[in-house]
């Protein structure tokens, strides 16, 4: 499991964020790389555009997807859901009408999805999508729904993958 930048801090524009190198915007996404050599990080992230639950103290939601420079990991999907997550029950994310992939792994209030097929099914799912819905239960047990716009995914993955030498 890649532990990239803090997503919250980058959609805030914080100090881990001036670290970052941005490659641009599109759409509702931004490209970006940190580090370098064999350690850059090439990755794609964007903000929900409808959260719904009522989550208190709630943190910053985000979507990313990741790659290693060379290729050593790719197409890596996690979301910040800025809540510590049900350990019992799993995160769901879906495209569009598509069925439900679980993200089982769990660091903090980001979730992952455990097997690499998936994350490379469901980016492919991302390229041809309008949106994308994780449904999440906190820890606390209050659902949670976040709707994001897949407008600019797939140039901003083409800039990733550029970046980070993924074909």
């Amino acid at each position: 499991m890649v532990l990239g930048l803090s997503l919250p801090l980058l959609l805030a524009g914080g100090a881990e964020a001036a670290r970052a190198g941005e490659i641009g915007a599109f759409g509702a996404w931004y490209a970006m790389t940190s580090g370098e050599g064999g350690e850059k990080l090439c990755y794609a992230i964007s903000g929900p555009q409808v959260s719904l639950g009522k989550i208190p103290d709630r943190g910053e939601v985000g979507l990313m997807v990741t790659h290693l420079d060379g290729g050593t990991v790719r197409d890596q999907v996690s979301v910040a859901l800025g809540f510590e997550p049900s350990k019992s029950r799993p995160t769901k994310i879906k495209v569009d009408k598509g069925g439900n992939i679980n993200m089982r792994l769990t660091d903090g209030d980001r979730v992952w999805i455990r097997e690499a097929s998936l994350d490379s099914k469901l980016v492919a799912q991302m390229k041809k999508g309008d949106n994308l819905v994780v449904t999440g239960l906190s820890s606390k047990g209050v659902a949670s729904q976040d709707t994001f716009s897949l407008e600019g995914f797939t140039k901003a993955y083409e800039a990733i993958s550029e970046a980070c030498g993924v074909k």
